[in-house]
C-alpha cells in the first residue's frame, strides 16, 4: 500500500505537493517519491546544496535550468548524483512532476551503472532506461492519481532491481560508518576497520557510492553543521559538534559548498527546519529558495 503524505510548498497559492514511502520492497533502496505541481506564472529559484542522496527528477510538464558550476543547461527528466557543490535551478512556473530520492547504494542496485559517472552530473533519463523512459513519462500523465504513478514507480524500480549492481558489504559499512564519524581523521581508522586498505576502498565506492570517501564525509559534515545551525548554534558550536578543524575550517568549507557563508544561507533559509516542506529529504536541509536579487 502506498504511504501518502500531503505537504504543500511553503506560499503554496494552489500548488500541489505529495510525498510517499515506496513499497516495503524498495525501501532502504529508493528514500521516497515526492509528485509536484506548480502553476504558470509563478517563477522560482532555488538552491539545492550536497545532501548525499542521488535525485531522479520526472517531468511531466515543464522544465528546468540547471546551473552547477558552468553555463546554465536546460534539463526535464533526468538523474543528479552525488556532488559537493550546490546547483542553482531556476523554473517560470507550470512544473508538474515526480522526484525520486534514492540513497547511493540503491541508486547503484537499481542502475548497475558505475555511480562515478553520475557525480557532479546530470543524466537523460533515456540515458538510464532506454526506450522505457519515454514509455514511462507517458503512463505517468495518464495515470488518475498519485497514487497509481507511484505504484507504477514501483513496478518499474523493482524489475531494474533484478538487473542492477551488487553491493559489497564492505562498502555499506564504510558508508554507516563515514556518516556516524564524518571528522577528517576518521577516514584511516574506517578503512582499517573494514579490512580494505584506503585506495581499494576509494576505487569501491567509485563504483558504488560515486564519491571518494574523503567527499563522503564532507558532504556529511556539512548536513551536519546545517542541522546544528538550524538548532541555533553558533559558530563556534558548529564547528566544534560538526566534525570541522576549527570555525575557519567550517566557514570555508560552507562557501564552497553552497557559495553561501553560513549567515547569508540562515537569512535566505528563514528557520525552516530540517526537513521541511521545502527539502527532498527527512530529517536534512536540501534546498532554500532564493530572492530574485540573489
Amino acid at each position: 500500500m502506498v504511504s501518502i503524505v500531503r505537504a504543500p510548498e511553503p506560499a503554496a497559492g494552489g500548488a500541489e505537493s505529495i510525498r510517499s514511502r515506496p513499497g516495503a520492497a524498495l525501501r532502504g533502496q529508493i528514500i521516497a517519491y515526492h509528485g509536484y505541481r506548480l502553476p504558470e506564472g509563478r517563477p522560482r529559484s532555488r538552491l539545492e546544496v550536497p545532501d548525499g542522496v542521488v535525485t531522479v527528477v520526472i517531468a511531466l510538464a515543464g522544465g528546468l535550468s540547471l546551473t552547477a558550476g558552468g553555463p546554465p543547461q536546460g534539463a526535464s527528466s533526468f538523474l543528479s548524483g552525488l556532488r559537493t557543490t550546490a546547483t542553482r535551478g531556476e523554473h517560470a512556473g507550470g512544473l508538474h512532476g515526480i522526484e525520486v530520492t534514492f540513497s547511493p547504494l540503491g541508486a547503484y542496485r537499481t542502475f548497475g551503472i558505475p555511480m562515478r559517472y553520475f557525480t557532479e552530473a546530470f543524466v537523460d533519463l533515456s540515458d538510464l532506461l532506454g526506450r522505457t523512459a519515454a514509455l514511462l513519462v507517458e503512463q505517468l500523465r495518464q495515470a488518475d492519481s498519485w497514487a497509481d504513478r507511484f505504484a507504477l514507480l514501483d513496478a518499474v524500480f523493482l524489475s531494474c532491481r533484478d538487473k542492477g549492481g551488487t553491493v559489497s558489504p564492505e562498502v555499506g559499512e564504510a558508508l554507516r560508518r563515514l556518516h556516524a564519524d564524518s571528522r577528517p581523521e576518521a577516514l584511516s581508522r574506517i578503512s582499517s576497520e573494514v579490512g580494505w586498505s584506503p585506495r581499494h576502498l576509494r576505487a569501491c565506492f567509485g563504483q558504488q557510492v560515486g564519491l571518494a570517501p574523503k567527499a563522503v564525509a564532507r558532504v556529511a559534515r556539512l548536513q551536519r553543521a546545517l542541522r546544528l545551525q538550524s538548532l541555533g548554534l553558533d559558530g563556534a558550536k558548529v564547528a566544534a559538534f560538526g566534525g570541522f578543524h576549527d570555525q575557519a575550517h567550517c566557514i570555508r568549507e560552507f562557501k564552497a559548498m553552497t557559495g553561501l557563508t553560513p549567515s547569508r544561507f540562515a537569512a535566505h533559509r528563514g528557520g525552516l527546519p530540517p526537513g521541511s516542506a521545502l527539502d527532498r529529504v527527512a530529517g536534512r536541509v536540501t534546498s532554500l529558495l532564493l530572492p530574485d536579487d540573489a
